[in-house]
């Protein structure tokens, strides 16, 4: 998941389901080229260069400039009586050992401005909970939920040419870093016995922060061809992936929603999953729940899944929030700290949007 994939989204179903809401979008001067809007939706570029200060700064002079009646912001919140921040989550405030110093210094800042804003908008029950916990000063938080992006769900699934055959590989999707436990992962699906060059084990995913360490087993299995790994991959192809594994793996320690588990859930593919709250609240009784740190028990499941049930398709799965509901619930609170504050949520012209991280 990423910044620009939410904030596009909203900005388009907002368009949609909003068409006489006001739309004002801040984007750095240089990415400014590469934004895409609907038609209707002002873009204005931004002066400053560093999202922190954009937000904190500049946004509240744009809005004024612009006559706004509130600001949403992204991670950073601006400087404003009428402002909301959406904050995805605060994993480094509950867990700084899986961030980098500079990780953590960047981030710090996100709590400390978000006791600016009126309400802060976050992914999750689970991660309200968290970030309520942790920072009582805010005044309000709120969870929102997430989905799949419109691209994936609309995408036709395409074989990406890797040779593999349906049913016949595990598979594992998200960042090459410490949270999301690959070294576990890997050392349970070799323990296993289901792994070969003829059913591998395909890793989707780019390095990013703090990196995970992998052993000579590892190392041996990409060697043998046991072990795929595969940094970028579009959305056809990686469509086909979810929907031809046998089974898909996300044994993350912790997230603040985690799209993948609910992108191959989607599409009917067998999961295992850590048994971690916000798991237990966005696949329910889907997916195959399992203990991230215990090796022996992901081995298990993972033999008795491929083994016993096959490369079967599932049915029954239903996500829990769409692109409206998501942006039903952010204009809900935008409406209430905005200058106006007797329109009603369904009333046009309610609010003004002024939204900057990079498109």
């Amino acid at each position: 998941m990423s910044n620009r994939m939410v904030l596009q989204e909203i900005v388009r179903r907002w368009a949609t389901d909003y068409p006489d809401d006001q739309m004002i979008l801040a984007v750095p001067r240089d990415a400014e080229g590469s934004a895409s809007v609907p038609d209707g939706v002002e873009m204005v570029s931004t002066r400053l260069r560093v999202h922190p200060a954009i937000n904190f700064l500049e946004l509240p002079v744009i809005a004024r400039h612009k006559s706004a009646d509130t600001i949403l912001a992204f991670n950073f919140a601006a400087n404003s009586t009428a402002g909301v921040v959406f904050l995805h989550d605060v994993l480094f405030q509950s867990n700084p050992e899986w961030f980098t110093a500079v990780e953590r210094a960047y981030f710090s800042a996100m709590p400390l401005l978000a006791r600016r804003a009126r309400s802060v908008i976050t992914t999750s029950q689970s991660e309200r909970g968290r970030i309520r916990g942790l920072n009582p000063r805010l005044r309000r938080v709120v969870s929102c939920g997430l989905s799949v992006a419109s691209s994936f769900s609309a995408a036709e699934a395409t074989d990406p040419g890797m040779q593999l055959l349906a049913g016949k590989f595990l598979l594992c999707v998200g960042r090459l870093n410490v949270r999301k436990n690959l070294a576990v992962t890997l050392r349970a699906a070799l323990q296993s016995g289901v792994l070969s060059k003829d059913f591998p084990l395909v890793v989707v995913g780019e390095p990013s922060g703090r990196i995970t360490r992998l052993d000579d087993d590892f190392r041996s299995a990409v060697a043998a061809g046991t072990v795929r790994i595969v940094e970028r991959i579009s959305d056809p192809d990686l469509k086909w992936l979810y929907s031809h594994c046998a089974l898909f793996i996300s044994l993350s320690l912790d997230e603040g929603y985690g799209l993948p588990p609910v992108e191959a859930a989607s599409v009917g593919c067998q999961v295992l999953a850590s048994d971690i709250p916000v798991f237990r609240e966005t696949l329910g009784t889907y997916a195959t729940f399992v203990d991230a740190s215990d090796a022996d028990a992901i081995a298990d499941a993972i033999r008795d899944i491929v083994r016993r049930q096959g490369p079967t398709r599932m049915a029954g799965y239903r996500q829990s929030h769409t692109w409206s509901s998501i942006c039903a619930v952010i204009r809900r609170e935008l409406v209430s700290v905005s200058r106006y504050p007797s329109v009603r949520p369904g009333e046009p012209n309610a609010a003004e949007l002024a939204a900057s991280p990079r498109l």
